[in-house]
């Protein structure tokens, strides 16, 4: 299908530069060459300036859009303003002793141990794993269940196959397993501490600093908000979270997050996707692409659908892509090769 451009304009987020917007003048047609299925919008901000803007397929600038799992970001995000706000010593607290009603089954020393370090970095100990249909604490199974927290306490510890690498031996001495009721226990977490909805404190210290004024979360049916995937924003509030990481925590003069916990959740912990060289820091991908002989380093919020929000230090760029490619085989890839193909080549010409 071939995709109708809505709008293309070169706003600005804080100033407008035409230089930078000429430079981009020809990823449009890039994109169309790549005839992407579902895509919504496309946003590219460089140098503090939002340069590139296009929306399509009847998407407008003032839709919110569901991004599903890059929600897990600004939960992570917000970990860290918690713990500058005193609700938390340090990512290193453990997490049972937070959750004293929860229901919690098969006790092991590896839950008894489990920090929000763990959940973060998706190397928490328990069987818990969004991409093995098998799993015992798969996402799909947490959803039809009322106690989400419980649901996840009481997984079991989980083991790799006696023919796969122990875990300890893993790169980075972590196992990468990719489990969304962690982070939605951690949500639950900084609700349980700061005595108020995730969703309204986070609107609080993050988006009201930033602008951001129209958002909707998700919640459970006990009023949890789904920290793991339950965010509905528009693009260009989501480039300014991006904005936010690129520049350390920082937003027109005030330090929103503190600049070590952006450091530390920029760091890698484990190897997610060993196939695209790919790894794991605190709630944020880490992609390399090669454009041209050179490997451009980026970090990324992603979700269902193909929905990416990337920083990319090294060019002080920052880009969004939204689509609603929902559960299909090429969301990742594609939203990968209109980064790769389209958007990286045009900023490095």
């Amino acid at each position: 299908m071939k995709v109708k451009l809505m709008c293309m304009t070169f706003c600005s987020l804080l100033a407008h530069n035409n230089a930078s917007a000429s430079s981009l003048d020809n990823v449009s047609v890039a994109i169309e060459e790549l005839q992407p299925q579902q895509l919504s919008s496309v946003l590219v901000a460089r140098d503090n300036e939002l340069v590139y803007e296009s929306y399509y397929n009847g998407t407008l600038a003032s839709d919110l859009h569901d991004v599903r799992s890059l929600s897990k970001s600004l939960t992570g995000l917000m970990f860290g303003k918690a713990i500058s706000d005193g609700y938390f010593e340090s990512e290193f607290v453990r997490v049972l002793p937070i959750f004293d009603n929860a229901t919690v089954l098969n006790p092991s020393k590896y839950k008894d141990e489990m920090t929000f370090f763990d959940l973060l970095t998706m190397t928490n100990p328990l069987e818990c794993d969004d991409m093995n249909n098998l799993s015992a604490g798969h996402e799909e199974r947490m959803y039809l269940t009322r106690d989400w927290v419980s649901f996840f306490l009481s997984l079991p510890a989980r083991a790799n196959p006696p023919w796969e690498v122990p875990m300890s031996e893993q790169p980075y001495g972590r196992d990468f397993s990719y489990c969304t009721a962690g982070i939605s226990a951690t949500a639950a977490a900084i609700e349980a501490v700061s005595e108020e909805r995730f969703s309204t404190y986070t609107n609080t210290a993050l988006f009201r600093p930033l602008g951001i004024t129209e958002i909707e979360w998700l919640h459970n049916e006990e009023g949890i908000t789904q920290g793991g995937g339950g965010l509905r924003i528009k693009p260009r509030d989501l480039i300014k979270i991006g904005e936010l990481v690129l520049n350390n925590g920082a937003w027109s003069g005030n330090q929103i997050i503190n600049s070590d916990w952006i450091e530390k959740s920029l760091q890698s912990y484990s190897v997610s996707m060993p196939e695209m060289n790919a790894t794991y820091g605190i709630t944020w991908w880490h992609f390399p692409f090669e454009v041209d002989g050179r490997v451009i380093e980026t970090h990324a919020a992603a979700g269902n659908g193909g929905n990416y929000l990337f920083v990319i230090p090294e060019l002080n760029t920052t880009v969004v892509v939204t689509a609603t490619a929902y559960n299909t085989r090429y969301m990742h890839q594609q939203t990968h090769a209109i980064l790769s193909s389209a958007i990286l080549p045009a900023l490095l010409d």
